[in-house]
């Protein structure tokens, strides 16, 4: 099943080099909507489905957006980012920033975003190989390792742009948290976020999601907390996930609203 899976996709990322490149997002945007139905008993949207973060349909259009990254068939990509001046203002300080956002599928694509505007991001990932979406071009990583948050440190402390996921499949010991939200239950390792709060980087939130016929993404700050306080920073990214969920699952804003005082004693029981 899984040689049959792979060739399906590298004939469908061959097939789509008759498209001139730059129509090619629009036309894998459509055979998303039109394939849902024959995508979702595969292992690959199931492993996606389970986190409840994206509709079927922009689960779909991952799959196939990764499919031709990974076949070598390049696509433009245009994303229209809401509250980029945040990034702005925070990377303009030179003291390093971690953007990262909970495991929504087409998050990733703001490295395309960030490698568009010559920014370099360095992506935490256990894929070696992993490639900037729409590109021949492999993305700089940080590979989990027990010297990870070393390099990280030191990269955050050079001024870089990292781009991270927190949030994890299941709990690794002491090194884990776990909250609630309107798409379930979520598990997070807050130890980059950590990091960045000693390091003085500024942290920020983002998710990309699909709106009609392109994709929109948000960058949010942590105005609210100091830039060392990590516990403080925490909590507002579990607020942050909190409400994304709750706007995918078309919950009330009311229930994602941050117990910090919860929170608090979680991280206390976790050290």
């Amino acid at each position: 099943m899984t040689r049959l899976i792979r060739a399906a996709e590298r004939c469908f990322a061959l097939a789509l080099r008759i498209v001139p490149r730059q129509y090619r997002f629009q036309t894998t945007l459509l055979l998303a909507r039109a394939t849902v139905s024959f995508l979702v008993r595969t292992a690959a949207y199931q492993e996606q489905s389970i986190k409840n973060f994206h509709r079927p349909d922009e689960i779909v259009l991952f799959l196939l957006l990764n499919a031709l990254t990974k076949n070598g068939t390049r696509f433009d990509l245009e994303i229209v980012v809401k509250g980029y001046q945040h990034f702005e203002r925070a990377y303009s300080q030179g003291k390093g920033v971690l953007v990262t956002g909970h495991h929504a599928a087409l998050t990733l694509l703001m490295v395309r975003f960030f490698h568009d505007k010559e920014l370099q991001p360095i992506v935490i990932t256990p894929d070696h190989s992993l490639r900037v979406p729409g590109t021949s071009v492999a993305a700089e990583t940080i590979q989990p390792s027990h010297m990870f948050l070393v390099h990280l440190r030191t990269k955050l402390r050079a001024g870089k742009l990292i781009c991270a996921m927190p949030d994890r499949a299941e709990h690794h010991g002491q090194r884990t948290i776990e909250f609630a939200t309107p798409a379930g239950p979520v598990i997070m390792a807050p130890a980059i976020i950590e990091v960045a709060a000693r390091c003085g980087a500024a942290v920020l939130f983002t998710e990309v999601r699909v709106e009609g016929r392109q994709l929109l993404a948000v960058i949010t700050d942590c105005a609210s907390s100091p830039a060392d306080d990590a516990s403080a920073i925490i909590a507002d990214f579990i607020s942050f996930v909190r409400d994304r969920t709750a706007a995918a699952n078309g919950a009330s804003n009311s229930q994602t609203n941050t117990n910090r005082f919860r929170l608090l004693s979680l991280l206390a029981g976790r050290r």
